[in-house]
């Protein structure tokens, strides 16, 4: 999908590292962004209970998320424009050592103030997926560049598939054995960065004036009513995607069983695994195998639609069986909205402010995340359960209402591309 050119920035050719082929360039990204996500996906299932050993309630367990989103919050922007200004690989770099100090501190704690600190710790220095996306994007073709984001995606889904999967075997061991496996993780994926990802380019001495005679990042994002429609739209997205990951786990525990006893961090980490599967599977080979049928935004409506379906099956179920169908839904239309409004927010945007825009869209995700785990916990808390499902399904809905009323041009495009519309 091709660019407008936005006033008062020239446009910049968007290309892979020379003499490198795009998809080979992309390898070293693809094994960082996995390893990173299995360190994730390892504590994912098994944080709500970690914490409820150390006396968290629902309401605290939504307040740990909040607050790592609060610190997202304040670094996203800062971690965007260091991106652009020093290079992906070096603040990348420097975001996973947080990581790795925010999981020592995490295995090492005896009480939730330590898991607290541990968490702002990691949310400071967080920017390890919008930094692989800029990197990713910046790396390719506008042509090829949703394939290129897909990777990274995918990579994330590799990580979500694999670190449940580890949790659940090694919480036989103990509750802090798969942090320690996390921890891990990080430092070697600190070392894959270092070895892997070659260094970044010089900026060239053109763009170097670009930047002196550019606008404020601001003032050029607020001449972009598209960019903002598409980022009012993630904004849903995020909000009902933190109201479930936040608190799917405590939800589960409460309503079913499992050979006789409650869902706990094992029986979590095989649906988390099962949503990394389902995520491979889309990135692979649905999302693109859906572009030659539909636009963007068919698949965008239909994807919030599947998930409102699913959050209102939750909300009735009592039957595992029925369960896996419902939660399939959801799992399902994650990765179609978010890989598809990632790539059309990169491409509504010049390549010179990549960085910017994957900060400012990490930003909006983790104010998003701090507000909807508080409410999620708080429906939780107060054994709402039916009511927190069906809330995540009326905001679904508007999620599918808001995409199919995006701007379009008279011609019937999308705002940003008249030429090779994909989301009209």
């Amino acid at each position: 999908m091709g660019q407008r050119p936005t006033p008062g920035i020239a446009a910049q050719t968007d290309l892979p590292i020379p003499g490198q082929p795009e998809a080979l360039a992309l390898i070293p990204t693809f094994i960082v962004v996995a390893v990173d996500a299995t360190g994730m996906g390892i504590i994912l299932p098994l944080l709500p209970f970690y914490s409820q050993r150390l006396g968290a309630t629902p309401f605290i367990v939504g307040s740990l998320i909040s607050v790592d989103a609060l610190c997202q919050l304040v670094a996203g922007p800062v971690v965007g424009m260091l991106s652009d200004r020093y290079g992906r690989r070096s603040v990348l770099i420097v975001s996973q050592i947080g990581t790795l100090a925010g999981f020592v501190l995490l295995a090492s704690a005896t009480s939730l103030t330590l898991v607290f600190l541990a968490r702002i710790i990691d949310g400071l220095t967080s920017g390890n997926i919008s930094v692989a996306h800029a990197y990713a994007a910046e790396h390719s073709a506008p042509a090829t560049r949703k394939q290129a984001l897909g990777t990274t995606s995918g990579a994330i889904g590799t990580g979500l598939l694999l670190g449940p999967v580890l949790s659940s075997f090694l919480v036989q061991f103990g509750s802090t054995a798969p942090i320690w496996a996390a921890a891990l993780l990080s430092l070697i994926s600190i070392v894959a960065t270092i070895e892997l990802l070659p260094r970044d380019r010089p900026p060239s001495a053109t763009l170097c004036v670009q930047r002196v005679l550019e606008p404020e990042p601001a003032r050029v994002l607020w001449v972009m009513p598209y960019t903002w429609a598409l980022l009012s739209l993630l904004i849903l997205f995020f909000f009902v995607n933190s109201m479930f990951l936040s608190q799917i786990a405590l939800f589960l525990s409460a309503r079913f069983s499992w050979h006789g006893h409650p869902f706990g961090a094992r029986e979590l980490g095989g649906v988390f695994a099962y949503a990394g599967f389902i995520n491979i599977i889309v990135q692979g080979l649905l999302i693109t195998r859906a572009n030659r049928f539909v636009s963007d935004r068919i698949t965008v409506v239909a994807a919030f639609a599947c998930m409102g379906a699913g959050f209102s099956g939750i909300a009735v179920v009592g039957k595992v069986g029925l369960l896996a169908v419902f939660l399939t839904l959801i799992i399902l239309g994650i990765p179609f909205i978010r890989t598809t409004l990632t790539a059309e927010l990169s491409r509504s945007v010049p390549p010179n402010r990549q960085g910017i825009i994957m900060g400012l869209n990490q930003s909006l995700m983790s104010g998003a995340n701090i507000v909807a785990p508080l409410l999620s916990g708080a429906l939780i808390g107060h054994r709402l359960y039916a009511a927190w499902a069906f809330a995540m399904a009326v905001i679904a809905a508007c999620g599918a209402i808001t995409a199919a009323g995006l701007p379009r041009t008279q011609a019937g495009t999308s705002t940003i591309d008249v030429e090779n519309p994909t989301f009209g």
